[in-house]
């Protein structure tokens, strides 16, 4: 009871800091709406910068669970184009879940037809979403994902595969889905083969064609406390930035094109996603642009609305220059 009423009073004490945090530096999270725009039709996805968000629902859930404080609608429009979205059965749909905690939105009614909506009124820009299974039936998962993404008023706007030199222009104004379970045969985007828990590692992404792309991921998450974890987050984080700024599938050790790395952690019982994101998100985004990295993949961030968080993202979209 006691550990529960500490937990709580600190959650109030950070989220009172967070939104102070937001409000004061909002004027200054320019909206980039259109980004992707002013890039060539010729460049490879894979050479992009996209900043991302990690759990990309998960406002609600208490300290312990929540990870952003923007909704999906306004990520897109403050320019995050990789999503991360963790799927359950709820009540006959597949509701965003964070653990145990519904987000209070579904897969078929909310989500999709966001990112729908987003790409429809801005066909420039191009969306990579990560789909997993949070839990629940592996059979109920399957068949309500496969029955959304088979409806034909969606297809057009999936990018059905995906290698290193697929064009943005051929991606403009699609979605390309990262598959982290089975889902079916004739699957439009990648599946994940090779996601390490809590590591770093070599990741393949396998085509409904058989054809694969590998890349180079770091999901470093768990950690003791926040005073010993979060140095050494940051290191791994800043290697594979390193490793995904040189990455050529030609002259890589292990033929990756590009990564995916997450600015994300928690140690949980005593640390919390906040924490990691107040100490991690500014010093990723001093890192890069002072030394000059320019980073191709993914890099899915806690917290984006927050003063670091905007500047990280800022930061990112500006590797593409």
């Amino acid at each position: 009871m006691m550990t529960s009423r500490i937990i709580n009073k600190v959650w109030r004490i950070l989220g009172l800091a967070l939104l102070v945090s937001t409000f004061s530096t909002s004027a200054a999270w320019a909206q980039h709406e259109r980004w992707m725009s002013r890039l060539s039709d010729s460049t490879p996805m894979s050479h992009l910068c996209l900043p991302g968000t990690h759990d990309s629902a998960a406002q609600h859930g208490g300290v312990m669970l929540q990870t952003q404080t923007s909704s999906i609608t306004h990520q897109l429009k403050a320019g995050i184009r990789a999503f991360d979205i963790r799927l359950r059965e709820h009540e006959g749909e597949l509701g965003l879940y964070h653990s145990t905690a519904f987000q209070e939105c579904t897969w078929e009614s909310d989500v999709l037809p966001a990112f729908i909506a987003f790409l429809k009124e801005n066909p420039t820009e191009a969306l990579v979403v990560s789909l997993k299974k949070e839990g629940g039936s592996d059979e109920a998962y399957r068949r309500l994902l496969s029955q959304s993404l088979a409806q034909p008023e969606h297809t057009p706007y999936y990018i059905e595969r995906f290698d290193a030199d697929t064009t943005l222009g051929y991606c403009r104004g699609k979605i390309l889905f990262l598959h982290r379970d089975e889902v079916m045969t004739n699957y439009p985007g990648c599946r994940c083969e090779g996601w390490a828990d809590n590591a770093t590692c070599i990741l393949t992404l396998r085509n409904a064609d058989q054809t694969t792309t590998a890349l180079i991921l770091q999901d470093e998450y768990e950690y003791a406390s926040v005073e010993e974890g979060a140095p050494r987050k940051l290191e791994s984080i800043l290697k594979s930035l390193r490793l995904m700024h040189k990455a050529d599938a030609n002259q890589s050790p292990d033929g990756y094109s590009c990564g995916i790395s997450f600015i994300s952690a928690t140690a949980l019982p005593k640390g919390f996603p906040i924490q990691f994101a107040e100490k991690l998100n500014g010093q990723v985004a001093q890192t890069i642009k002072k030394e000059h990295l320019k980073p191709k993949g993914i890099l899915f961030i806690d917290f984006v609305a927050s003063k670091g968080g905007k500047r990280l993202v800022k930061e990112l979209i500006d590797c593409n220059n």
